[in-house]
């Protein structure tokens, strides 16, 4: 019996690990040029490093067609602190953009006096200019994989239980 139970502990803690390292978290994001001509929004997608730092993994918007891996632009490093303020440091996190049938890579990050972009075009024109940036977390509507156990384990108990009793009042 403590075979059984040592396995089904071994399994819980698998699918419990799992979950947190599969866990992901998304934020609304919106970035406006403070002199006009350059606006977005969108989602990132990122994960927990545990530290209270996230790795921005994924990034949607209009206009947006990828996110760049670290250090693929400007020496992005792709970290966010949404509880801190600044939320980027001085490495940003850097994306692909078209507008049309123009081309950009864009780096955004925070130098220690505001907010910045840094972009490249297809014809290596580059420029950087001030911006605003705000982040805000978004709730998943889908549960998270670790509740799901939980609630699975709950109704195995409960089955359990219930098999339990039903065999001490046959045995009667």
């Amino acid at each position: 019996m403590t075979h059984i139970r040592f396995r089904l502990f071994a399994i819980v803690a698998t699918l419990a690990a799992s979950s947190l390292i599969a866990h992901a978290d998304t934020f609304n994001f919106s970035v406006n040029g403070s002199a006009g001509g350059f606006s977005g929004s969108g989602i990132l997608t990122a994960s927990d490093n545990g530290s209270g730092d996230f790795v921005i993994t994924g990034i949607t918007g209009t206009g947006v067609t990828g996110l760049i891996a670290p250090n693929g632009f400007n020496g992005n490093d792709n970290l966010l602190f949404p509880s801190s303020q600044p939320t980027l440091d001085s490495h940003g996190f850097s994306f692909t953009a078209a507008n049309g049938p123009d081309q950009f890579d864009v780096n955004i990050f925070n130098d220690g006096t505001g907010y910045f972009a840094f972009f490249r075009d297809e014809d290596a024109f580059t420029n950087t200019i001030p911006v605003s940036f705000e982040t805000s977390s978004t709730t998943s509507p889908v549960p998270e994989p670790s509740t799901l156990v939980l609630i699975g384990m709950g109704l195995l108990g409960a089955a359990g239980t219930v098999r339990r009793k039903a065999g001490q009042n046959s045995s009667l």
